[in-house]
């Protein structure tokens, strides 16, 4: 997680050019952000080596990969050369093998995840015990870095404007799915989602200059109203009634604020839900990567091996909400 270089350079120039958003976007920027594919070639060196430590030595990278799925809320061609360049870094490069790019904020996970399950159990890789899917993540700012110069006098009044370069932040994440195994790990023991609105919270607006909108009041009473059951949900999938029986509950990082009345809805004792929104931001589709690390690398055998995510997001123009549920087995 960081603010990249290319990010901040820019915005820095238009604020120090006095420029307002309408016309800060005429500044030349990169075609794509080199700092997001190195942090995404380092992420998914990461998620790579901890899956070989769980399978028990190294893997036939190139060999094995089933599949590749990013999940981004915008794409571009920069971006879609860029990474499997990243991929060729890290080993896994297999000739012919696609990047499918999900469009989807948080949730697209679920999607992911599914797809996933599928290259594995019905193509030619349920014939290899060491296949695997790279499912990789980015929340890029450098496209709407332009939204961080000042407000035009006649919008500095709508909140809805100016909140979305505030409140992201930049982030990429990684993950390895594979078969499972009898070795010590996390399993997927439940997920299910479903539609909570049908129509985008967050919006792409062109009127005159490419900025998002958001629809702050929607977002924040669509997760107040869906969030918590989606955690009840998760719990029960677990086969538990309580949340203190949970390592982590994992609460979409929409803000710090939406995040704390969500566990005070819910009442789950202080330290099981982690929260870094205030710190770093909203990171889109990558919060749900970014919650799942901090619950598994702080997890320990104390008894208490069951995760839940209750993630929400803009996915297919619309909203979807759901659960995931993960258990560690020794």
């Amino acid at each position: 997680m960081a603010t990249t270089h290319a990010t901040a350079r820019f915005a820095r120039t238009a604020i120090d050019r006095g420029l307002d958003w309408a016309k800060a976007d005429e500044l030349p920027r990169p075609a794509t952000n080199p700092d997001v594919l190195t942090m995404l070639t380092r992420a998914m060196e990461i998620a790579l080596v901890r899956h070989e430590e769980v399978v028990g030595g190294p893997v036939d990278r190139a060999g094995a990969i089933a599949g590749h799925l990013h999940v981004a809320s915008g794409a571009d061609n920069a971006a879609a050369y860029g990474l499997p360049v990243c991929r060729r870094a890290v080993g896994c490069h297999k000739p012919g093998l696609p990047m499918e790019f999900m469009v989807s904020g948080c949730a697209g996970l679920f999607y992911a995840l599914r797809h996933a399950g599928f290259l594995l159990q019905h193509t030619d890789a349920r014939h290899d015990p060491d296949a695997y899917v790279l499912i990789t993540a980015a929340n890029d700012m450098l496209p709407l870095a332009h939204g961080r110069a000042k407000a035009p006098d006649e919008r500095r009044e709508e909140l809805d404007d100016w909140l979305f370069p505030t409140i992201f932040g930049e982030a990429v994440g990684a993950l390895v799915v594979g078969h499972a195994t009898d070795r010590a790990g996390w399993a997927v023991v439940d997920m299910a989602w479903q539609t909570a609105a049908d129509d985008w919270r967050v919006t792409f607006d062109h009127a005159d200059t490419p900025r998002m909108v958001i629809r702050a009041r929607g977002v924040g009473s669509t997760f107040r109203e869906n969030v918590p059951d989606a955690a009840r949900r998760g719990l029960r999938a677990l086969g538990l009634t309580e949340f203190d029986e949970l390592h982590r509950l994992c609460v979409h990082e929409s803000n710090p604020n939406l995040v704390a009345a969500a566990a005070q809805e819910l009442d789950v004792p202080a330290g099981l839900v982690h929260s870094v929104s205030a710190e770093v931001g909203t990171l889109a589709g990558v919060s749900a990567f970014s919650l799942l690390e901090e619950a598994f690398a702080s997890h320990h055998p104390d008894g208490k091996d069951g995760v839940v995510a209750a993630l929400i997001g803009e996915t297919g123009h619309a909203v979807v909400v759901g659960h995931l549920a993960l258990r560690h087995h020794a």
